[in-house]
Order: structure tokens, then C-alpha cells, then sequence
């Protein structure tokens, strides 16, 4: 599908500043986005890399920009708080739920698919796959071969999941990612219009759940397997063999690289890149980008493991410490008088 940017301006107020009869395809993040797609600068970190953007068409604050072969969309308010608007519009349509299994979906052979699940408009399903029941698998959806998926389990609208992926039961792939902005004071939803992308032989546990991304795609890389109870947000991307132990929390954006391990409930801040190799200790929290690979770390602040087991073992000590230096404060007051 393509779309005039005359109508993407006329819908946010923009003014056009070059070829005003360009077409676009959809909508991508800075980096990502090819030629033909639209993608938006909302602050210097972007403003200063222009070039870097393969997108011939970018959505920008009314400012002063370079001459280097785009065109801009000029913005009368921060780009970001046109975002609700913006991804409304890019937002694909869906069609009415009518029956159990839609008539346009596409089915392998030896599927087995059990009562009260719901199958919809255009999903493909590869051979031998096994299906539970009371699962929903939304329109758009594509599930590869010898896959087999849980009770309960929810596949939202547009997600694509490889060969021989498992779901174990209750987990949600492509549920709207967390994205709001404030508009005069208001939260107000963003639409999340990206997908999730489940590579080959990943498994997920119970209860997990996996946000489809707000614009691009959430990736899960092949051989990832995953506990119980953990929270995938936005737009991450879990390298291959990941693993990661019950209750762990990986924020929006953020960049997990190959053969990383995470202990239970590791909390993990959005917008950050982990190394290949890395090894996070039970509650480790990663507040930043981790460069070395190969790490073993643990605790908060994050520490190599060693130092935090000294850390927490010097803990015990505190109580008889402090008692020292208050007796000590004590004599050191006597001899001063």
C-alpha cells in the first residue's frame, strides 16, 4: 500500500519543504527505515544524523535543516506529539471476526486444531503444527511447521512465528506495547503498529508476554528460550540462544545480543545494547548499554559477580562496623576534652 505525504501533512498541519508528490509505504524508525518509507526527528540526536536515514521523506521540527536530498515534513509542534495522529494513520485495518477458522486462512497438512480456538482472515499455519484450545491467532497471522502452541495463548494481529516454536500456555505475542505521550496534560495512546517476529526453536513459558513493536518490529532470534512470567517490551531484540529465568523485565528498544543469560528477575532499562556473551546474576538490574562481552555481572548498581558477592557479604558486617566507629568516636571525644 502507498500513501501521499500531501495527506500525511494535511493530517498533522505540516508544511511540505520539497518534491510534494512523493509516495511512501509506511511508516519506520530512523534507522531502519528504507527509501520509500517515512520516519520522523524528533530531537538533535536524530537532527545531527540526517544522512544517516535512508528515508527520503522525514517529519522534523520547523527549524533549519541541511539540503541533502530529502524531503522534510515541517512540523509546527514536537514531532513526537504528533505521534498519536501519525500512527493512527499508518495503522493497518482489520477485518470482521465472522467464524471459527476464516475462509481465507491457510492451513497446513496434519494440523490439529482444537475446539473454541478462534483462527483468522489470512493466517497461514505450517504443517504438523499442533494447536490447543481456547488460543486466538488474529488476522495476518503466520505460524511455520512442527509448532506446537498451548492452551490460552493469544497471538495478536500481523505476527509471524517460525518452525518449531513453542507456546507454552497463557502468553500473548503482539499485544500493544506501553507508548503514550503527553498531549495538554493527557496520557494518550499511542497505536503500536509494528509486529512481533519469532524466529525458529524458540520456546516461551507460561504467561509471557511479548509487545509487538510501537513502530518496526519486536525480533526474538532463533534458539531464545524463555521462562515463565517474564515481560518483553516494544521493540527489543533478544539475540540467539537466549536464555532467561522467570520474571524478567526487558524495557523498549533495547538490544540483546547472542548467548546472553539472564538469572530471575533481571530488570533491564529501555533504549540500551547488551554484549554478546553477557551473564546477569538473579535481580541484576542493567541501567546501561554493556560494551565487553563475555561478562559475567550481578547486583545493583551492576558489578562483575565476583565484586558484588563481596559487596553483599560485607553486608553482614555493617551492624558490628557501625558499633565500632560509634565506640571509637566515643574514646576519640574523651581524649579531645
Amino acid at each position: 500500500m502507498e500513501y501521499k505525504i500531501s495527506d500525511v501533512a494535511n493530517l498533522l498541519g505540516c508544511e511540505i519543504k520539497g518534491d510534494k508528490n512523493l509516495l511512501v509505504k509506511g511508516l519506520a524508525p530512523f534507522f531502519q527505515a528504507e527509501e520509500e518509507e517515512l520516519t520522523f526527528a524528533s530531537d538533535e540526536k536524530f537532527l545531527h544524523k540526517l544522512n544517516e536515514t535512508k528515508a527520503k521523506v522525514v517529519i522534523v521540527p520547523n527549524i533549519e535543516l541541511p539540503e541533502i536530498g530529502k524531503t522534510y515534513l515541517l512540523a509546527n509542534q514536537d514531532p513526537r506529539k504528533l505521534m498519536p495522529l501519525l500512527l493512527n494513520f499508518f495503522k493497518r485495518k482489520t477485518k470482521k471476526m465472522e467464524k471459527p477458522i476464516e475462509d481465507s486462512a491457510k492451513i497446513g497438512e496434519n494440523v490439529e486444531i482444537a475446539p473454541h480456538t478462534y483462527v483468522g482472515h489470512d493466517v497461514e499455519i505450517g504443517d504438523n503444527t499442533k494447536i490447543y484450545p481456547n488460543v486466538t491467532i488474529c488476522e495476518g497471522v503466520k505460524i511455520g511447521k512442527d509448532c506446537i502452541i498451548y492452551p490460552n495463548v493469544t497471538i495478536r494481529e500481523f505476527c509471524e512465528i517460525g518452525d518449531r516454536v513453542i507456546l507454552q500456555p497463557g502468553v500473548v505475542i503482539g499485544g500493544d506495547g506501553y507508548g503514550f505521550v503527553k498531549v495538554n496534560g493527557n496520557n494518550i495512546k499511542i497505536e503500536q503498529i509494528g509486529k512481533v517476529i519469532i524466529e525458529d526453536d524458540v520456546e516461551i513459558g507460561a504467561n509471557t508476554t511479548v509487545d509487538r513493536g510501537a513502530i518496526g518490529n519486536t525480533v526474538i532470534k532463533r534458539y531464545a528460550k524463555l521462562d515463565n512470567l517474564i515481560q518483553i517490551a516494544h521493540n527489543v531484540v533478544l539475540g540467539k540462544n537466549f536464555l532467561a529465568a522467570s520474571q524478567v523485565g526487558i524495557a523498549g528498544s533495547t538490544e540483546v545480543g547472542d548467548n546472553v543469560t539472564f538469572g530471575g528477575q533481571v530488570g533491564v532499562a529501555g533504549h540500551i545494547k547488551i554484549a554478546s556473551g553477557t551473564t546477569v546474576a538473579a535481580k541484576g538490574g542493567i541501567t546501561g548499554t554493556i560494551k565487553e562481552e563475555n561478562q559475567v555481572l550481578g547486583g545493583y548498581p551492576l558489578l562483575p559477580l565476583k565484586d558484588d558477592m563481596k559487596v553483599k557479604a560485607s553486608l553482614k558486617k555493617l551492624p558490628e562496623l557501625l558499633k565500632r566507629i560509634k565506640t571509637l568516636e566515643k574514646e576519640l571525644e574523651k581524649l579531645n576534652k
